[in-house]
């Protein structure tokens, strides 16, 4: 949930153009690593240093997830106004093929019902509490 808020959607909510995860895949002892590099780093996905064959899915692989399934290479972060909560945290995006793109990080331990709408379509949906939310949709 930090890492949605911080790294995926707080980079790009301060105009930031692109979010990267430096690191794709590192071993259990979070190597390959240079002496002086970092020490607490670790991968969108760690695989065992015992067998070479045991994956483990971090945060960064889910929020590349979230956000690489609705936001397409090329797209354009566009302004969202409306329905503001404690816990709720949001960026909405236009690709290039006019689709929009919403991620919505609900940190509350509440359910939240937003309704979503671009001008011509509107949708509503009940955002499960502590979750993260991926929506995709024709302008």
């Amino acid at each position: 949930m930090e890492d949605m808020r911080e790294v995926a959607l707080g980079t790009v909510n301060n105009w930031s153009k692109g979010v990267i995860v430096w690191n794709l895949m590192l071993d259990t002892d979070k190597g390959p690593n240079r002496e002086g590099g970092c020490q607490t780093c670790y991968g969108a996905v760690d695989i065992s240093k015992s067998n070479y064959k045991s994956i483990t899915r971090n945060s960064h692989y889910y929020i590349v997830g979230h956000l690489s399934s609705v936001v397409k290479s090329g797209a354009t972060r566009i302004g969202a106004t409306g329905y503001t909560a404690e816990g709720l945290v949001y960026s909405a995006f236009q690709n290039t093929d006019g689709t929009y793109a919403m991620v919505l990080l609900n940190e509350s331990n509440d359910n939240r019902k937003i309704t979503l709408a671009d001008g011509k379509n509107h949708f509503s949906y009940e955002v499960p509490a502590n979750s993260v939310v991926s929506y995709r949709w024709k302008n």
